[in-house]
């Protein structure tokens, strides 16, 4: 895969070089001129974006996270140049902060959710047909048999879902995943879960998310027992996909590679990701009900 031609790349670079044209503009209006120092503000992005790019993984996760922060942070170099530039009273500047403010939201909440779809998308294999619905669904059930553990149901009155959970620690925790077969455009959409019903915390953050006050003595944790229930999409992983390696042979579906990565409740996702991939159809990670669109393979 082409990093460099990769679509957030090239959206990433155009947004950056239109935030520096914005604010260097605003500048040259106003003051006549543009120093050598303008310049390098607005370009500094640009390579920083390139630079992160060329130098990191080739991955869709990879690459959206390196789009979005340098996106995010790096708009604003010009912008800060141009306002240092200026009175030192910021606020004397108000039209432009209300422009380029407006702007920046209005452009990088579009590009931000294009962004995270592109992220969670993984295209079909490569020279794989896609299957009929009613025959990936029984690839899914099958995964049932595989040593994974896992519930698989279909809700009442929606025959094109499928329910996929994953209960640890004792039943205290759920990783569960909502599948949406589109059929027209063999592409499911995932919806992803996570339960958590009065555990004990499993690591540092956890632990700080309880909301009572307690000493910071060091003999009282910050949550004895924590609640949680988070909508979250995993980022795929073409590396542990790789590393489960799943075996299909028409309707059964066998863990070929590494068992205990396949069995580990985080890649409940990576495990479906892989099945919908090898069977043709495209996988769509989404946040909420709203997102109902898949992209083209």
């Amino acid at each position: 895969m082409n990093r460099l031609l990769n679509p957030p790349v090239v959206a990433a670079v155009l947004l950056l070089l239109l935030a520096g044209a914005a604010s260097l503009g605003w500048l040259w209006l106003r003051d006549g001129r543009i120093a050598p120092m303008g310049i390098v503000c607005a370009l500094l992005p640009f390579g920083l974006l390139l630079w992160a790019i060329l130098a990191g993984e080739g991955g869709r996760s990879q690459i959206g996270i390196t789009a979005w922060a340098l996106t995010m942070f790096g708009a604003f170099i010009p912008a800060i140049y141009v306002m240092r530039s200026g009175p030192e009273n910021w606020f004397v500047q108000w039209r432009f902060l209300l422009t380029f403010g407006g702007a920046y939201l209005a452009i990088m909440i579009v590009f931000m959710l294009w962004l995270a779809a592109w992220t969670a998308w993984v295209p079909p294999a490569p020279g794989a047909m896609p299957l009929a619905e009613h025959r990936l669904k029984q690839r899914v059930r099958s995964l049932a048999n595989a040593g994974l553990e896992l519930r698989i149901e279909t809700p009442a009155g929606r025959p094109d879902r499928l329910l996929v959970s994953r209960e640890f620690r004792d039943g205290k925790r759920t990783i569960g995943m909502r599948l949406t077969f589109v059929s027209e455009r063999h592409c499911v959409l995932a919806r992803e879960v996570s339960l958590i019903r009065g555990d004990k915390p499993m690591d540092a953050s956890e632990a700080r998310m309880s909301s009572s006050l307690r000493p910071r003595d060091g003999t009282h944790p910050d949550a004895d027992l924590i609640y949680d229930a988070s909508l979250t999409v995993t980022p795929p992983s073409e590396a542990i996909r790789r590393q489960i390696a799943l075996r299909i042979a028409d309707g059964r579906v066998e863990i070929a590679g590494d068992k205990d990565a396949a069995s580990a409740p985080a890649n409940l996702a990576h495990v479906l990701t892989e099945l919908v991939h090898q069977s043709g159809w495209g996988w769509q990670g989404v946040f909420a009900d709203w997102q109902r669109a898949c992209r083209k393979a």
